[in-house]
């Protein structure tokens, strides 16, 4: 078996921050907030529990779709934060969302339109780039 893989982006993880972000933030300006307030220009979401009052998620086709709540179990599968065009960072957060019934949903989280219920509690970490080529 061969294996082909490209380098797409070198460097290192920095600095960690492990954060509690309260109810009715929204989760990924929350995730923008304390990047932003610690520093980070990029970084990776390593994992969080919590619990949204509803949320939309836009799934393979790119249209976002709701999610009713309140108290939908999260569960974060990945994340990014990358310097933006526009100034600052955003964050790019992708999940698993469980109502009260079992069903699960998943998707990209939509910023602005996912309010945290009780509390959410997740691990971001800082990414250093290599300043040159891969």
């Amino acid at each position: 078996m061969s294996v082909v893989a490209d380098i797409v982006e070198g460097g290192s993880f920095g600095r960690l921050a492990v954060v509690r972000l309260r109810p009715n933030v929204d989760l990924v300006e929350g995730i923008e907030a304390v990047c932003a307030e610690q520093g980070f220009a990029r970084a990776a979401v390593r994992g969080a529990v919590g619990s949204l009052r509803q949320a939309t998620l836009a799934w393979g086709d790119g249209r976002p779709r709701s999610v009713a709540g309140p108290g939908l179990e999260i569960a974060l599968t990945a994340g990014e934060i990358r310097p933006h065009r526009a100034g600052g960072s955003r964050a790019r957060v992708y999940g698993l969302v469980c109502d009260g019934a079992g069903q699960v949903y998943g998707g990209e989280f939509v910023r602005g339109a996912n309010p945290i219920f009780v509390t959410l509690e997740l691990v971001v970490q800082e990414w250093l780039p290599e300043d040159g080529p891969s």
